[in-house]
């Protein structure tokens, strides 16, 4: 568009539609090569062709014939006269940050297999850690996991947290509550060791994982309190009726699975057996339990139970659509924080 035509659009209100430039179409191919330099220097255009597309329209109607009297101004809907920008309804409406921040941090939260902490993308996109914080938490909260379960689904449960072996002995008794009246010298030893694991299990994040036997797709919970059979039971019929077989290991909690209805195959990791008599393993959702460990240990070290839940979100998330190329994940994403 030449600046004759820029002008008389700004001067005299009219419909308009969204440009149409060689740069736009690029970055609107199937599978563009998009990198941190290119999103550096074409965020405005990026953006705009994921919010829109190749035509705007009005969020709240569905309307094309849309106006805008002056640069800078607001959108007008013709139809239902509903004035919005280019951000109205998205997660980043009403920031402070440029976009192209925005777009960098969704990078580089989508190409890092193992996650990004808020320490290491404050130093990548130039700001605080407090900042990074807030943007990463804002893209976890918009994400959604959807688990398509098949007929044949697996369970598994780990236990997120420090490990308490290899704590100081310090630590642990400064941790331990007053010694009651009832507990003389004999006896000790033993109250001072259920404490302890009492206190470890406290400090740890209790997670049950579900996956897909035919699929990638897996979905981890965060349980607010330890395992139980009662719990589990309740959360799996509650969820999971399209799946007809669950694949576990020996753990008492499943023992409820055959008197449900559903069939039950047991591999017992206890006596070396890591695939049932039927030819099931659970090895997938042990897997993502290695990796998330590692990640837990490796980019985060550490995180609170009250967040819990969307770091798994966006672990599973990340797990889910690895084999996805980074334009439909970042096109998926985007998505999803322009429609919260």
């Amino acid at each position: 568009m030449s600046k004759q035509d820029s002008n008389k659009t700004q001067n005299n209100p009219q419909i308009y539609q969204t440009m149409d430039s060689t740069k736009c179409s690029k970055l609107a191919d199937s599978n563009p090569k998009i990198n941190l330099i290119t999103i550096a220097e074409n965020a405005t255009e990026i953006f705009y062709r994921l919010r829109w597309g190749s035509q705007i329209y009005c969020p709240k109607c569905g309307s094309i014939h849309i106006y805008k009297p002056e640069a800078g101004k607001l959108h007008i809907c013709a139809d239902c006269d509903n004035r919005f920008s280019d951000t109205s309804g998205t997660a980043f409406h009403s920031t402070k940050l440029s976009l192209a921040k925005w777009l960098m941090a969704i990078y580089i939260f989508l190409t890092q297999s193992k996650g990004v902490s808020s320490c290491n993308l404050s130093r990548l996109i130039g700001v605080s850690q407090p900042t990074a914080w807030n943007m990463l938490m804002i893209i976890r909260t918009c994400l959604k996991i959807d688990l398509n379960l098949t007929d044949v689904g697996i369970i598994d449960e780990v236990y997120l947290g420090a490990d308490w072996g290899k704590k100081p002995s310090k630590e642990k008794y400064k941790k331990l509550p007053p010694k009651p009246d009832n507990v003389d010298d004999s006896t000790e030893q033993i109250w001072i060791k259920h404490q302890f694991y009492r206190l470890a299990s406290e400090d740890k994040i209790p997670i049950l994982g579900i996956s897909d036997y035919n699929s990638r797709s897996i979905m981890l919970e965060g349980f607010p309190s330890t395992f139980t059979r009662n719990a589990v039971r309740s959360h799996i019929n509650a969820n999971y009726e399209c799946v007809e077989e669950w694949v576990t290991d020996q753990s008492n909690l499943y023992k409820w699975i055959t008197g449900d209805g559903y069939m039950h195959h047991v591999c017992d990791h206890s006596k070396g057996i890591y695939r049932s008599d039927e030819g099931y393993s659970s090895n997938r959702i042990e897997g993502a339990f290695s990796h998330l460990k590692r990640v837990w240990k490796g980019v985060y070290h550490r995180f609170s139970k009250e967040y819990a839940q969307l770091y798994l979100n966006e672990f599973c998330y990340r797990w889910n659509g690895f084999e996805d190329d980074i334009y439909k994940r970042l096109k998926g994403l985007f998505e999803l924080m322009c429609w919260r």
